[in-house]
């Protein structure tokens, strides 16, 4: 195990147990003083484009970040723009505390739910938003989501079917989530798996409680969910340039019409990574077991 990964281990694993041995309140003032810093800067962080890839499309030039892990946030403020009846809503699933889809938004006044399986990262953002955001209408949890309790999550603070953006990054069983989903959120933002590649339909085996172990072992191709998406109404418009997130948007609910990529002429590759890297990375997971759809 590397050097920096057992830090943030040790670090995690005493915060825990400061958690258990402190009462409330000075826990989460501790917990505030260590996350203010990273989050106060993020929040008043100015425009930046991180373009990566150079196969990039059309919508690729509205891409910036503020507050989102890659260029996200251009990509939903221009999305946003167009919508028919927007109501400034969000659902995202897997935040971090300082770095995720939604916290622009939430400076925007939308209203929503944050939900995310790690404890830390949860009080943290818990306390940054309590001191930052005081009258924000955001409900935050510290939960699992899987294929089996999505609908009712989501039931619990939204009452409107079709909200305006989904978010969705459980490293994972996110196809198998958006299978069973029954809400039709106007757009949605989703990290596929870009070492499976172009060209297959790959998907993780259903699993509930399922760990990502930092293999590249998770989620599913571009072209398994954009299969899905399809069946479900949705148009895949964006692949963000970083070649890790897609954006769908169902139709009928924008003022202007997209055009749908083609998933093998538009695939992104981050140039961080070799393509003999990727390939070896695509060779090692066919090892792996996938459900092909």
């Amino acid at each position: 195990m590397k050097i920096g990964r057992k830090i943030r281990i040790f670090k995690k694993n005493f915060l825990y147990f400061l958690k258990k041995i402190l009462n409330q309140t000075l826990y989460e003032f501790i917990i505030l003083q260590l996350a203010k810093k990273k989050f106060i800067k993020s929040i008043n962080t100015r425009k930046t484009v991180l373009k990566k890839s150079t196969n990039l499309d059309h919508i690729n030039q509205y891409e910036y970040k503020i507050t989102s892990q890659n260029n996200e946030d251009g990509i939903i403020e221009y999305l946003h723009k167009h919508i028919k009846k927007p109501d400034k809503i969000f659902f995202e699933i897997g935040f971090d505390y300082n770095e995720f889809n939604s916290l622009n938004l939430i400076k925007k006044n939308w209203t929503g739910t944050l939900i995310d399986g790690d404890q830390i990262k949860y009080d943290k953002l818990k306390a940054c938003v309590k001191k930052y955001f005081k009258y924000a209408k955001i409900d935050i949890f510290y939960d699992f989501i899987d294929f089996t309790n999505i609908n009712q999550k989501i039931s619990q603070t939204i009452k409107v079917k079709n909200f305006d953006f989904f978010s969705l990054d459980t490293d994972g069983m996110d196809y198998w989530i958006l299978e069973n989903l029954d809400y039709k959120p106007k757009i949605i933002c989703l990290e596929f798996n870009p070492w499976l590649g172009k060209f297959d339909k790959f998907v993780i085996p259903k699993k509930l409680r399922f760990n990502y172990q930092s293999d590249m072992y998770y989620g599913a191709s571009l072209k398994a969910f954009k299969s899905l998406l399809n069946k479900k109404g949705y148009k895949l418009i964006c692949i963000e340039s970083s070649g890790n997130n897609a954006f769908f948007i169902n139709p009928q609910e924008f003022k202007i019409q997209f055009d749908e990529l083609d998933v093998e002429k538009s695939f992104k590759q981050d140039p961080k990574f070799s393509t003999k890297f990727y390939n070896e990375v695509y060779e090692r997971l066919l090892k792996k077991e996938w459900v092909k759809v």
